[in-house]
């Protein structure tokens, strides 16, 4: 029997490794309530994985943490001993959650990798999101909501049916039979974007055109202003100022938004665009969203790129090309100037964000110049543009 323990944010893991019998239970006890003692105030779940077995004796010290402990939850529960939990009548009275399936993608078709995970292909059927965080469960069941929250919208999108772990961290599991990102048409046509630029505006408009209930998703408006206020300090003053007032006076809108709309999170199944990744749903004026798009394609590449091939398997060149495509079949238009003015405002977003993410990142040894690049362009654009509407 081995106990230890790990605390994330206000909660603390206590992980029981073996088993607890008759033999161990007061050893156990012993430690489990030490550990919790000299980490009052939060709340505890039991990470039972490596959990073999438990007996009366062990289910007692179990008994007596609940007593002390209302909202005690034990986690990754084998099914044997989950049995033992459910015969016992444990969970009546605790959250007791079963262990999940375990499964690899070692040797599995990378689709693509994003903030917070990478996308697997697993087979014909199937793919797998794994999430780089090691405590991703919460990030995965609002990811979940908000896929099905979307899919109820109207929005034509592949909702994870299942989770599991993968390694020592925690994986979602996608039917996608046969489907194919709209990165991997790309790079199977570069010189011929036609129908690729299509699928991707088709579901963007689709996305676009609906509306949410107020604080049903993050509000767009409101964390610009916060990353406008955070850069602000490394702005000259008249700039700063302008570019606060610039995000305040974009009128609040309940368009519901993708948050991190490229093409890696488009799948085709069937002719017809599926939208995955669901963890930055927003809403908001579409320029919020073109900001990102612009991230994406150029902004975070800008200094280097062979960051974009690295990312979506295909030259900085054809993400260019795509973006300027995008962007005139969005708008409907193929006036350069129009475009180009558009372009503009949404860089402005675009290189807010990375100027706040590159400050927030001192360990990056191309944070220096990362804060360079956008504080010039930032000087650039706030001397062209006097407002973000479109």
């Amino acid at each position: 029997m081995d106990i230890t323990y790990r605390i994330d944010k206000d909660i603390l893991y206590i992980a029981v490794e073996g088993r607890i019998d008759a033999s161990n239970a007061a050893e156990a006890e012993e430690k489990i309530f030490s550990i919790r003692n000299d980490n009052q105030g939060k709340y505890i779940v039991v990470d039972a994985d490596k959990l073999e077995y438990i007996s009366s004796a062990g289910l007692r010290v179990i008994l007596r943490l609940r007593k002390e402990e209302p909202k005690l939850a034990i986690i990754n529960v084998a099914s044997d001993v989950y049995e033992i939990f459910d015969m016992t009548g444990f969970t009546e009275m605790v959250t007791i959650e079963k262990a999940y399936q375990r499964m690899s993608v070692d040797g599995c078709e990378f689709i693509a990798k994003g903030a917070n995970g990478a996308v697997y292909r697993y087979d014909d059927e199937t793919i797998i999101k794994t999430y780089f965080a090691k405590d991703a469960l919460p990030e995965i069941r609002q990811e979940r909501e908000n896929a099905r929250r979307a899919f109820v919208l109207g929005i034509n999108t592949a909702i994870p049916y299942g989770i599991v772990r993968v390694n020592d961290g925690y994986g979602t599991v996608t039917e996608l039979l046969n489907a194919v990102s709209v990165t991997k048409l790309i790079r199977q046509n570069p010189d011929d974007l036609t129908q690729a630029v299509k699928y991707y505006v088709d579901m963007l408009k689709s996305i676009h055109a609906i509306e949410a209930e107020d604080g049903e998703v993050p509000d767009m408006r409101e964390i610009a202003l916060d990353w406008a206020d955070f850069v602000s300090g490394h702005l000259p003053e008249e700039q700063a100022k302008k570019l606060c007032a610039l995000i305040a006076a974009v009128p609040k809108q309940n368009t519901l938004m993708h948050g991190d709309y490229h093409t890696n999170n488009i799948m085709v199944q069937n002719g017809e665009p599926l939208l995955i990744d669901m963890d930055t749903l927003c809403m908001g004026h579409p320029i919020f969203e073109l900001g990102s798009m612009f991230n994406a394609f150029i902004g975070f590449n800008d200094l280097d790129h062979g960051e974009t091939m690295k990312f979506f398997g295909y030259t900085s060149e054809t993400a260019e090309k795509f973006w300027k495509m995008s962007l005139k079949k969005y708008l409907g238009t193929e006036d350069e100037e129009i475009c180009r003015g558009i372009a503009e405002k949404a860089m402005i977003i675009g290189y807010t964000r990375m100027l706040r993410r590159a400050i927030r990142r001192p360990e990056d040894v191309n944070s220096p110049a990362k804060i360079a690049r956008c504080k010039e362009m930032l000087n650039v654009l706030l001397n062209k543009v006097d407002t973000l509407v479109f």
